[in-house]
């Protein structure tokens, strides 16, 4: 029965797409010093010349989310209903999606790293900056990514009343499948290996928080297996619920307990010292954002610095925007474009540095003067469970932060699966659950493929293709961004 309702499907997208998945497991098994070495030297010619171009990219984002905002556009409404989901829930999801799980592995790393390794010379406080360049890499600009893809495809969605298909932004006469399917087939690789990365490296940091949780539990390929086959097994579960009975339920779960956990975290801490860290660095963060975005003046880091960091950061940002962003505006229907900008933009970015603040401002007390500083924060995979250790309650506090990453991780998979599951029912923003059944099916096998194959290799090469994807969908996305704010100046104020 599944298969032949597949036969119904969106047959070119899922060829060429699964072929491109399939040559990339059979080159990366068949030649994988070879592959490394090409995929590396590509993604460092990509950064190193279009490095800039995403610095200003993403400036020019937050720009156009922002002017959006403040003028009469604002007040135009996706579709004619009210909203389907109430504000808490819709946040939680949006943010589970988009950011949950890798706010679990930098919560305490990337704040201290930029502590002991500033990425310039201030003349404020080392603590200050090294939280203003986290907001950086945290807040508007990937929130802006997501959101402003996402708008652009609720708006053609439910104003212009066409599928959530990245190429239904098209007029009628390029409706045809020389013209859609490089659209369609960018953003479904897109999403597969973006989620493929999430994956990898989310069952890494489980695998690392285990490993502390149980001092004598040697942990190995086989179990890395296991947990990537349990958090694709309950995400598919999850999505074949649906949006009301899996996902939201899943993302407020999640949202409560990061809640809770950032609450102990605050409770223990200097209340005082931590809320001037974070307004004091949110404050700097405004007050730099044009010159840290555009790399000028004061805030100027090396190429060194933006290469390993920002321009990896942005493309990165870029090519999850397009899974994000789809399950974004499917579902932001009867929300106003104003409500779409403040909750994709606005409220998720403070939450982050609220987030980066109490965490990062509790292990710079724990780590004292830099010049003692061992390198216990260092891991990304072990840096959470290591700071927990350290507090009262720690063996709680990381079961707990167990569960919250692989919470954070199923949010990620689900709504990725009901996406491809979109995109193969020909654009329903409800897919057939044979859709969901089959993604979650084949999104399990390719992170098991890629995970027994190369392990930490191939995950690398993974985030190095993704690198290379996002290049072209971000000319893909200024293209869009163009035809959208062309249709807004034809008519502005359609309801």
């Amino acid at each position: 029965m599944m298969l032949t309702k597949l036969k119904e499907t969106n047959q070119p997208l899922l060829y060429l797409s699964g072929t491109f998945g399939f040559l990339f497991l059979i080159v990366s098994f068949a030649f994988p010093a070879l592959f490394r070495e090409k995929l590396g030297a590509w993604t460092e010619f990509t950064l190193g010349y279009f490095g800039q171009y995403y610095l200003y990219f993403g400036f020019l984002v937050i720009m156009m989310m922002l002017v959006l905002a403040v003028s009469k556009t604002g007040k135009v409404r996706l579709g004619n209903s009210d909203p389907e989901y109430k504000w808490f829930s819709w946040v939680a999801m949006l943010y589970s999606t988009g950011m949950g799980a890798g706010l679990m592995l930098r919560a305490v790393q990337e704040p201290v790293y930029f502590l002991i390794n500033p990425p310039s010379q201030v003349s404020h406080s080392n603590i200050i900056y090294a939280l203003q360049y986290t907001f950086f890499h945290w807040g508007f600009t990937p929130w802006a990514f997501y959101g402003l893809f996402g708008l652009i495809i609720a708006y053609n969605l439910y104003i212009h009343k066409r599928t959530i298909l990245g190429s239904a932004i098209l007029e009628p006469r390029f409706q045809k499948t020389k013209y859609k399917l490089p659209i369609d087939t960018l953003i479904l690789i897109s999403t597969l290996f973006g989620v493929v990365a999430a994956v990898g490296l989310g069952s890494r940091q489980l695998s690392g928080g285990l490993g502390i949780l149980f001092d004598q539990l040697e942990l190995n390929v086989n179990h890395t297996l296991a947990i990537v086959i349990v958090i694709c097994s309950i995400a598919t579960f999850s999505a074949y619920l649906g949006v009301t009975k899996g996902i939201r339920n899943l993302s407020n779960f999640n949202i409560g307990l990061a809640l809770l956990l950032m609450l102990f975290v605050l409770l223990i801490s200097d209340f005082y010292e931590t809320f001037f860290n974070f307004f004091l660095a949110f404050g700097n963060y405004l007050r730099y954002l044009v010159s840290m975005s555009l790399n000028l003046g004061n805030q100027e880091v090396s190429k060194t610095f933006l290469t390993e960091w920002t321009y990896f950061y942005w493309a990165f940002w870029l090519a999850w925007a397009p899974f994000t962003g789809v399950f974004i505006a499917r579902i932001s229907k009867g929300r106003t474009i104003r409500e779409f900008i403040l909750a994709t933009l606005i409220i998720p970015a403070m939450g982050t540095f609220l987030w980066f603040s109490v965490f990062g401002s509790h292990a710079f007390g724990l780590i004292g003067e830099t010049d003692a500083y061992q390198g216990q924060f260092d891991s990304i995979y072990q840096s959470l469970f290591v700071f927990f250790s350290q507090l009262p309650f720690g063996g709680w506090l990381n079961v707990m932060s167990l569960i919250l990453i692989f919470t954070f991780l199923i949010t990620s998979v689900d709504s990725a699966i009901f996406v491809l599951g979109m995109f193969s029912d020909q654009g329903n923003e409800e897919p057939g659950r044979n859709y969901r059944l089959f993604w979650g099916f084949t999104l399990t096998l390719f992170t098991l493929s890629v995970v027994f194959i190369g392990q930490d290799v191939l995950l690398e090469a993974v985030s190095q293709l993704l690198i290379l994807i996002a290049l072209p969908f971000s000319f893909l996305f200024l293209g869009m961004m163009g035809f959208f704010m062309f249709k807004l100046y034809q008519n502005p104020l359609k309801t």
